[in-house]
């Protein structure tokens, strides 16, 4: 067995005599500790979905990095509606937030692809990965093209 110095009786002897100051738990109470999973909420459907006003000037100032890019141009609606599903899935799993859908204008600016997009967006399927999206500025696209903010995968139970 080893043997205490001088110097550390002391210390011990001084820790012990201010234990007095130190909080004591209540035993009585049960301690609830949750894990990383149980902190995470659930990934839910989105119902609104405005961006915030810091991510609004970033976009316009184009000082918002983007993560992924897609272009629908050339596809039909079936084809485009499957396409932006799996793209925002594998974004969103692959933790990219930013992401642009260019859809087109179409013709008379009424394409299907440009009217439908923000229907899906809202939708059951795919607004739960979604925080926002809003309309490209002008100078970026402007009506044919859409930004997406998608949810932070680490914050949602999967």
């Amino acid at each position: 067995m080893h043997k205490i110095s001088d110097k550390d009786k002391k210390i011990w002897n001084f820790y012990t005599s201010n234990l007095n100051s130190i909080k004591r738990i209540d035993k009585s109470k049960k301690f609830n500790a949750k894990t990383n999973s149980e902190k995470s909420k659930v990934l839910k459907s989105n119902i609104y979905f405005t961006l915030d006003s810091k991510t609004k000037r970033k976009l316009n100032n184009k000082k918002l990095a983007i993560d992924a890019i897609i272009d629908l141009h050339g596809k039909t609606e079936i084809q485009a509606f499957e396409i932006i599903k799996n793209f925002i899935k594998n974004s969103y799993f692959n933790e990219l937030k930013s992401i642009i859908i260019i859809t087109g204008k179409g013709s008379n600016n009424q394409g299907k692809l440009k009217l439908k997009t923000p229907l899906w967006l809202k939708g059951k399927e795919l607004s739960r990965f979604v925080v926002g999206f809003e309309i490209m500025p002008n100078n970026q696209g402007g009506d044919g093209a859409l930004f997406v903010k998608l949810k932070n995968k680490n914050k949602y139970k999967q």
